[in-house]
């Protein structure tokens, strides 16, 4: 089984790879992308900017908050996910490799509370990305979140405009 997985992937990469080479450049023409990412590295969304700083490399940074309460009290946690990703295929769509590290900060104000901490988890993932020449821009990943030993397997769906 895990060989005819193999064989199909390998061959799925190659057609990808083969097919023509129209907008083949629109990672490099649009270097930047701005989107929304729900669920993900952010568990459950995440507003992102990506900068391409070689053909097959990216750079990341997002953002993300829960919160709630009232007047009296309330409790906030911040998600920013700073990372990078690796292009396997030099085309519009492409598989890619995503690895990095989400910091987070949970801040409780409630009655005689007042508390804040701070931690952080990996996470590394396989997803595709469409680039359009226009900006469209669509990725979905399956991550693992990797935190004190463990680790659980997410999915993320984006989408954004990249300029």
């Amino acid at each position: 089984m895990a060989k005819k997985i193999a064989v199909i992937s390998v061959v799925v990469l190659l057609a990808v790879s083969l097919t023509g080479t129209a907008g083949a450049q629109s990672r490099m023409n649009l270097k930047n992308d701005v989107g929304i990412e729900l669920l993900g590295k952010g568990l459950v969304y995440t507003f992102t900017y990506q900068y391409m700083i070689a053909n097959p490399l990216g750079i990341e940074v997002g953002f993300g908050m829960l919160g709630g309460g009232s007047v009296d009290d309330n409790a906030t946690i911040m998600f920013i996910p700073v990372g990078g990703k690796f292009y396997l295929v030099p085309k519009n769509g492409s598989i890619f490799l995503a690895g990095g590290v989400t910091i987070l900060s949970a801040s409780i104000d409630s009655g005689p509370f007042s508390d804040s901490a701070s931690s952080s988890y990996g996470y590394a993932g396989l997803g595709f990305e469409y680039r359009s020449d226009g900006g469209f821009l669509f990725r979905g990943a399956a991550y693992g979140l990797i935190a004190e030993g463990g680790f659980f397997i997410w999915p993320g769906l984006q989408i954004g405009y990249a300029f």
